[in-house]
């Protein structure tokens, strides 16, 4: 009997386990010895389906970010516009340079979840700073609320979706890595009781568990030469 490797997805031990479960409990000389392997198998079944289950949560949840940096990116791209007739279309006026030191891609570009963020942060706290300056305040007005909104609701989102991650890493982790852990202890356990149940026939043991490597390719039947009939 061979065992899986670290790599060894959890997709191969369901097929494997419920072949040897099939094969044990189908058999009337070994039914019933299979209870033991099949109470872990059954456990690692559940947490992959959990696993399954909070891998397309994130995948929800990452859609519900992008779909607010589409438009939190077209707040930040109006702010920029104002921005830029305010300063005449000139990039390197140091008053644009304060809002986009980098230029607008370098804001609506980057990562929404690690990056943008702060970088939007940053420029609200520059409007909140210029506010009382005649040329800002209307920006201020107009810009501050929205983008404030805006980020607002990307962190929470991105705190809903960070929390779903977290919990699939400690799933995968943890709580799966120690029931491949059982399932394989178990599986040996119920190997060594086959073995003692058929000392003589190694081979009715094996056949009771499919391997996880690739089977080995048999060799091709060699062709009889003309002269052997």
């Amino acid at each position: 009997m061979d065992k899986p490797k670290e790599e060894t997805s959890v997709d191969q031990y369901r097929t494997r386990g419920a072949f040897t479960l099939a094969g044990v409990r189908g058999d009337p000389e070994t039914q019933g010895m299979e209870a033991g392997f099949a109470k872990a198998h059954l456990a690692l079944k559940a947490l992959d389906r959990q696993r399954e289950d909070l891998e397309e949560t994130v995948q929800e949840h990452v859609a519900v970010i992008i779909g607010l940096d589409r438009s939190y990116d077209r707040t930040i791209r109006s702010y920029e516009l104002r921005l830029l007739d305010l300063v005449n279309k000139k990039r390197d006026d140091p008053r644009y340079r304060r809002y986009f030191p980098e230029g607008l891609r370098a804001v609506t570009e980057t990562d929404e979840r690690a990056v943008q963020p702060k970088l939007v942060r940053g420029i609200l706290a520059a409007l909140d700073e210029d506010k009382e300056k005649p040329d800002f305040a209307p920006l201020h007005a107009e810009f501050h609320a929205k983008l404030l909104t805006a980020v607002q609701a990307v962190e929470a989102a991105d705190m809903a979706c960070t929390k779903v991650e977290d919990e699939l890493a400690f799933l995968v982790d943890r709580k799966i890595a120690e029931a491949k852990t059982l399932w394989l202890e178990e599986r040996t356990k119920l190997h060594a009781e086959l073995t003692k149940k058929f000392p003589h026939d190694p081979g009715r043991v094996e056949s009771y568990f499919q391997r996880f490597g690739r089977p080995r390719k048999k060799k091709a039947a060699s062709k009889p030469e003309d002269g052997d009939k």
